[in-house]
């Protein structure tokens, strides 16, 4: 009885490997057949919110080997990479999906992010970021990534400033006005960060989900 029991239990085991297995190469071989740059895209995307950080690269790997000339492959290899802590890899992909296209800011961001963050060369994130943003004023997510870096070199005013630059094209930015708020807070100036606080106050609930 103990023996059919363990016999069933590897059996188990193995059915659950092979579906696994079975469903990963389900993922890789979709890029394989003739899915448009959107249909790609897509599939990434819901691949990067279940964090299957390795799907994610092996699926933007094929794409890559298919379609060389197309910068979003690397992008999402970039995120690949990035999501299994290998940033020096993630920092080559972004910066050859750059070679191809430097108009996407999502690209600038995501390699600022992690040149200043992962790499510890903070520097260079800032300056991809402001690389972006004299390609792209108006992207609200670059200023306010710009806030927070040079905040956290002890930039407070500068960070004020790129805070309310964010905050000029969306008033509804949450994320710009917590930059502001941390700034504001660490020059002593209590009057902005009541300010602040009376603003989010007025902001729908849903607002604030990308700021969690």
């Amino acid at each position: 009885m103990i023996v059919q029991k363990k016999r069933r239990a590897v059996k188990c085991g193995v059915n659950l490997r092979l579906a696994t297995w079975n469903a990963r190469l389900k993922i890789i071989r979709m890029s394989a057949v003739d899915f448009s740059t959107e249909e790609k895209s897509a599939h990434a995307r819901a691949l990067c919110e279940k964090g299957l950080w390795r799907e994610v690269l092996d699926f933007a790997q094929n794409w890559h080997a298919e379609n060389p000339a197309d910068y979003r492959a690397l992008y999402y290899a970039g995120l690949g990479f990035a999501g299994l802590g290998q940033f020096m890899q993630a920092e080559t992909a972004y910066r050859q999906a750059l070679a191809r296209d430097a108009t996407d800011p999502k690209v600038w961001n995501n390699l600022a992010k992690i040149l200043f963050e992962n790499l510890q060369r903070p520097m260079d994130g800032i300056l991809c970021v402001e690389q972006m943003l004299k390609r792209d004023p108006v992207n609200k997510l670059g200023w306010s990534n710009l806030a927070v870096m040079v905040g956290e070199m002890g930039l407070h005013e500068k960070a004020l400033l790129y805070a309310d630059r964010a905050i000029a094209l969306d008033p509804q930015f949450v994320e710009a006005y917590l930059h502001k708020a941390a700034a504001a807070r660490a020059l002593g100036k209590t009057e902005i960060v009541r300010e602040v606080c009376g603003v989010l106050a007025t902001i729908e609930a849903e607002k604030f989900r990308r700021a969690r």
